[in-house]
């Protein structure tokens, strides 16, 4: 499966300070803004005050629809996004957003989608931009300028599922992951959920204001029924926390890929 380098897949607030006080963040490192909200103008938010050096990205700017409300962009237009805002093959991003669940639930769909599309070196920063402000850092209005970049995206197929292999992932009774909210589905009622899907909640995998301890998430993987050592398919409604899920897997040494189209796309294509 593809690799992406796991030890570095969260750094800290005093680790970014540290950075951008030495004007890293000028050289390889490209720090992202990628807050998204179904109700808000996140790029607005980010203009009113950011991380020094961060640039917005636009994560979730594309093509959606009914079957798939939070679609993954197209490999053109996220090669082109990304080189718009300067990020090249072998840019460190640091990600970060001003969402819930101390930014994960966009920072995850972000991490996810650029390592879909082939970039190895993403951080996440652990707390996101609530932690940063919570931990007096710098905020500021100013938009840095950058040259445009030369990224390329190469698509790996293997850490995602689509509807036809999750037919059959259901039919082997491979290990599926729920993250929706307990509220979101009633194990009870099969027709609620997946397969033989074990539910995690997305907020499970936070303390108060950072990801938990990797040890404390592993023995919390263990306990709810999850086996490292195999293959495991996160999903969630429309392909949002779910990334997050995933993400948090892979920390754990786990293998994990992502059912994008969620249980939206399985309730609508079940009725087709």
């Amino acid at each position: 499966m593809f690799k992406t380098k796991h030890e570095e897949m969260f750094v800290s607030c005093q680790w970014l300070k540290d950075t951008i006080a030495k004007g890293c963040h000028a050289g390889d490192i490209v720090i992202l803004d990628v807050s998204w909200a179904s109700d808000g103008n996140m790029e607005e938010e980010y203009r009113r005050g950011h991380i020094p050096g961060a640039r917005y990205f636009h994560i979730m700017d594309d093509n959606h629809t009914e079957m798939y409300p939070r679609n993954i962009p197209s490999p053109e237009n996220f090669q082109r996004r990304a080189r718009q805002v300067g990020i090249n093959n072998n840019s460190h991003l640091v990600l970060y957003s001003n969402s819930q669940h101390c930014g994960l639930f966009a920072s995850g769909r972000a991490w996810w989608t650029f390592t879909y599309f082939g970039h190895r070196h993403i951080s996440v920063l652990d707390g996101g931009l609530t932690k940063w402000i919570k931990e007096n850092g710098d905020i500021v209005k100013d938009c840095p300028t950058h040259s445009v970049g030369n990224f390329s995206v190469e698509v790996h197929k293997e850490i995602r599922v689509e509807f036809d292999e999750m037919i059959q992932f259901v039919e082997k009774q491979g290990q599926i992951i729920d993250s929706r909210a307990n509220d979101k589905l009633n194990l009870e009622d099969p027709s609620s959920y997946i397969g033989n899907a074990i539910n995690i909640p997305m907020s499970f995998l936070v303390n108060d204001d950072t990801i938990k301890p990797k040890e404390e998430l592993q023995s919390y993987l263990v306990e709810q029924g999850v086996n490292l050592s195999d293959s495991v398919v996160c999903y969630c409604n429309s392909g949002m926390s779910s990334c997050s899920l995933t993400m948090a897997i892979l920390y754990c040494g786990g293998q994990a890929r992502l059912y994008t189209g969620g249980y939206n796309e399985w309730k609508r294509r079940d009725k087709l």
